[in-house]
């Protein structure tokens, strides 16, 4: 009994809901109670005479007389359940095209690729042909200049270049030195410098234009002589020993490491458009030195030693540019050799800085 009524509960429950919830007209809805109430009626007439059957049936067997069991008659007749009411039918949804690109579209396989800013875009067509498209995305710039503005107060960058060329001078910047060191002349336009730059910050001062700029970077230096008088290593003065065969190259080395620190203007926030210009010293200590000579033949010699070149230089520097190239000038305020040693010599370097 327990189960039949569970089915009949199961029964009704969804076609009670069905009619609130599907928008059925005040009529409809009493035509359909109507009937309910009929089948209802139906139902419970069934219902007595199941009782009435059940009851005969307890008590034949309570006096065991099973051949009356047959003769009982019961009999359960399901009424009929009656249909609700055709519902008006519902408009027609129309599906959403597939999205060139989208999972699931066999037109197209995508694959994307981003380098840094840049993004580049291969399609795949069914028709066998590949689309490739390169841009540069913008909301990731837009993502990265927020990001760049946020840490704006301190920039760093690290390995700018300086490229130029080296030079000595002597009392009141004149190139005339003592007879006895005339071998020290460097060649024009021959003797390079490098200045690379291993780690650069810019502190922000005032409004984004004028930063403190500081450092680190190590310089290496040659000069080039047009001689066969060759530096002697080890020994408390500059003294020259002549190659007794002839020199098709002859040159001094030497490596410093050092810290600028420069006040540094920009005319504009965006680096790349910017007119800068910067004015402040640094300071140097020697690592090392060493001469090298080759002969006409092509033999090599290398010699390292201090060469008496003063371990401590210090000096102004400046720079000019526009976006990441300018013009570099340093003037050393200390003499490139130790006091007595030899003659007295102003280093000096110009040439371009490269700041990507």
């Amino acid at each position: 009994m327990k189960k039949f009524l569970l089915q009949l509960t199961i029964l009704f429950a969804p076609m009670m809901a069905f009619s609130q919830q599907n928008g059925w007209s005040p009529e409809q809805q009493e035509e359909f109670k109507q009937q309910m109430d009929e089948f209802k009626e139906q139902l419970q007439q069934e219902m007595d005479q199941l009782r009435d059957s059940l009851a005969v049936m307890n008590d034949k067997l309570k006096s065991q007389n099973w051949q009356l069991f047959d003769s009982l008659g019961i009999n359960f007749n399901w009424p009929e359940i009656p249909s609700p009411p055709d519902l008006p039918s519902a408009p027609d949804v129309p599906f959403p095209p597939d999205l060139p690109g989208e999972p699931g579209d066999p037109s197209t396989d995508s694959t994307e690729v981003r380098i840094g800013r840049w993004k580049m875009i291969v399609d795949d067509q069914d028709d066998g042909d590949t689309k490739v498209n390169v841009f540069k995305d913008e909301e990731e710039c837009e993502d990265e200049d927020e990001n760049d503005d946020e840490m704006k107060n301190i920039r760093t960058r690290f390995a700018l270049l300086d490229v130029g060329l080296n030079n000595y001078f002597g009392p009141s910047l004149t190139s005339n030195f003592p007879a006895a060191y005339d071998a020290l002349e460097p060649i024009p336009g021959k003797s390079l410098g490098v200045n690379l730059h291993v780690i650069n910050q810019q502190l922000n001062l005032i409004g984004y234009h004028l930063w403190l700029s500081y450092g680190a970077f190590f310089e290496f230096n040659s000069y080039k002589f047009n001689s066969d008088d060759v530096l002697i290593p080890k020994v408390d003065s500059i003294a020259f020993t002549t190659s007794e065969n002839a020199l098709s190259k002859n040159k001094l080395s030497a490596e410093y490491v050092g810290i600028p620190i420069m006040l540094r203007y920009e005319s504009n926030t965006d680096l790349s458009k910017s007119f800068h210009i910067a004015l402040g010293g640094y300071g140097e200590y020697l690592l090392g030195a060493h001469t090298k000579t080759k002969t006409t033949s092509g033999d090599k010699i290398k010699q390292h030693d201090d060469f008496n070149l003063n371990r401590f230089k210090y000096g102004v520097t400046g720079r000019i540019g526009y976006g990441w190239l300018s013009v570099f000038v340093n003037y050393s305020l200390s003499e490139l050799f130790e006091s007595g040693a030899g003659p007295v010599l102003t280093p000096a370097s110009a040439g371009l800085a490269f700041e990507f």
